[in-house]
């Protein structure tokens, strides 16, 4: 799916919309680990009240075919996550965009596949640490960032604080940004960590067998939860 097709999408109705709420919480960290992956290095740590932690640092998605709308130079979006065992059905996404002058990420929509929508609005409690450009974190179910990892096609949509917006592919089928190989290696950490297995939305990503997950003891859930028809 690609950013110029949203005009289509929205003249055929085909979207389903989901605001996520929630907060995060946060504490000292007694020991931590990084592990080494191809696209990126996902840290580990166990808290002092033995909350463990699992996170990823924002990478660029694709961005091979540009933007669409009214910015006049090209911006990338950042896409990173993380996970407390605290909330474990819950994950933090967080959504930044270099080079975006002016206000903040408001929101972003992402296309996934070839009709599903999913919008993020609400932001988490707790927020990244200043930095210098615009970054956001929301409250999203674990699924959603699953099948961000590893759905086959996808695109966003980033909002910010004018209104204005940003188009850009995730992964086209044929070129992967690094920020779905960064949340491919987050999930797998994270279902290492937690015991979880991983969702049918994980069986039809072509990461899912390249990190060498295999289909024995997948739940039979389907889709995203929590989502609504607009």
């Amino acid at each position: 799916m690609r950013p110029m097709l949203a005009g289509a999408l929205g003249a055929l109705g085909v979207m389903g919309a989901l605001l996520l709420t929630g907060c995060a919480s946060s504490s000292n960290s007694s020991n931590s680990s990084t592990k080494s992956g191809l696209a990126a290095q996902v840290k580990q740590e166990v808290t002092e009240s033995g909350e463990k932690r699992v996170s990823i640092q924002p990478h660029r998605v694709s961005c091979s075919n540009g933007q669409n709308g009214v910015q006049s130079t090209y911006q990338c979006p950042l896409i990173g996550a993380d996970w407390t065992s605290k909330r474990s059905g819950i994950a933090r996404l967080t959504v930044a965009v270099p080079g975006l002058a002016g206000g903040e990420v408001t929101g972003a929509d992402f296309h996934l596949g070839a009709s599903e929508v999913v919008r993020v609005k609400n932001k988490s409690a707790i927020q990244p640490e200043s930095k210098e450009y615009p970054a956001t974190a929301f409250d999203v179910p674990l699924t959603f960032v699953e099948k961000l990892a590893y759905g086959p096609r996808s695109w966003v949509r980033v909002y910010n604080g004018d209104q204005r917006f940003i188009d850009a592919n995730i992964s086209t089928g044929e070129d992967t940004g690094k920020a779905v190989e960064s949340l491919a290696y987050f999930m797998k950490s994270v279902d290492e960590t937690s015991g979880r297995a991983p969702s049918e939305a994980a069986k039809g990503g072509g990461l899912f067998e390249r990190l060498g997950i295999s289909d024995e003891g997948s739940s039979s859930s389907k889709g995203v939860e929590g989502m609504h028809p607009r």
